[in-house]
């Protein structure tokens, strides 16, 4: 057992140290269970990531990707793409469950999580075009084409998210507020597990939506 850790510290320790070598576009990705896909085809610990990359785990699979500024680890059934925009790293969650720590955006339809410093950590989970969001240290700035709601340490938030028509978008406006929500620890448990957990889909003690989304 002595042996097998000093292997995976060794091995992270040599992800970190490739990490310059990549840029500011580059990561490193490493499963941590089951099948986890690049472009389609699986890989192993130790990855190089770049811009423009399709990251994919199975039903039983998890990843972490390291990258300058930042790291996330995708549970199950988690896909997203990296981008880059304006020479920046930014993750293009399409689905699934993400927990993220430092400078690194995520993306989903039509707003952008961004964390506010490099201490800051956040929860993001899209469920089929639901998605939710918990600041779990510092806080985060959920953004719109013309507006911004901020999630504080602690807080949550879910919100309607699709790529909708602009007739259809005017017509259901209430449905894609952000509501505070409290998704509490299960959730947290769950990007580290892999495993999609319910209740991360109900809202207790929900309050008015802000109208800043």
């Amino acid at each position: 057992m002595k042996i097998r850790r000093s292997f995976l510290a060794m091995g992270l320790v040599a992800s970190i140290a490739c990490l310059p070598l990549l840029g500011t576009s580059g990561a490193i990705l490493s499963p941590m269970a089951g099948t986890v896909a690049v472009n389609g085809l699986p890989v192993t610990a130790g990855s190089a990531i770049v811009a423009g990359d399709l990251v994919s785990t199975s039903n039983a699979g998890s990843a972490r990707m390291v990258l300058p500024g930042g790291s996330v680890i995708a549970a199950s059934n988690t896909n997203f793409r990296m981008v880059s925009v304006n020479n920046a790293n930014q993750i293009r969650l399409n689905s699934g469950l993400v927990k993220v720590t430092g400078l690194l955006p995520v993306a989903v339809s039509t707003r952008t999580i961004v964390p506010a410093t490099a201490s800051t950590s956040f929860n993001v989970y899209d469920l089929s075009g639901k998605v939710y969001v918990e600041a779990t240290a510092g806080s985060v700035a959920v953004k719109a084409a013309n507006s911004s709601f901020t999630v504080h340490t602690g807080e949550a938030v879910s919100f309607s998210d699709t790529q909708a028509p602009a007739a259809a978008s005017a017509s259901t406006g209430s449905a894609s507020l952000a509501v505070p929500v409290a998704i509490g620890i299960a959730a947290g448990a769950a990007v580290v597990t892999g495993i999609v957990v319910h209740q991360v889909t109900k809202c207790d003690n929900c309050v008015s939506s802000p109208s800043q989304l």
